[in-house]
């Protein structure tokens, strides 16, 4: 399981611990403080299909943290799977720095739609290695 958090910082801000010299300077750079997100950032939740093609570009990375804190590595991405079943199969994560584990990769919003779409108990879904999700819920 993954989380994204760090592809989509909430907030961008002032660094306060840089010295900035002149009172006057001072006075200029806090009134320039921007406190809005940053303009290439996306303002709505991307649907799963989106999700899913930026994953394939590669565009989140290849290395992250999953929620119990394991790193995880992403060797192959996968052959990206437009038909029932996990959204990419033939893909290999390596977890801890452990020996690739080969299998698929499924992309929901939400972790809980693991369970809410059925996959737990869909035999497509048993050679899935990894369940990549944006947010996590309460459960």
């Amino acid at each position: 399981m993954l989380t994204f958090e760090s592809h989509f910082p909430k907030r961008i801000g002032y660094n306060s611990c840089v010295e900035n010299g002149s009172p006057r300077y001072q006075d200029l750079i806090a009134s320039a403080r921007v406190h809005d997100r940053a303009l290439f950032l996306p303002l709505r939740t991307p649907n799963e299909l989106e999700l899913q093609a930026r994953w394939f570009a590669g565009e989140f990375g290849k290395n992250f943290v999953s929620a119990s804190g394991d790193k995880i590595d992403i060797v192959q991405f996968g052959t990206w799977n437009r038909e029932a079943g996990p959204d990419f199969c033939d893909a290999a994560v390596r977890v801890n720095g452990g020996e690739p584990l080969r299998g698929c990769i499924e992309i929901d919003l939400v972790d809980r739609n693991w369970d809410l779409h059925g996959h737990a108990i869909n035999p497509a879904f048993e050679e899935t290695v990894l369940h990549v999700f944006v947010d996590k819920s309460d459960r």
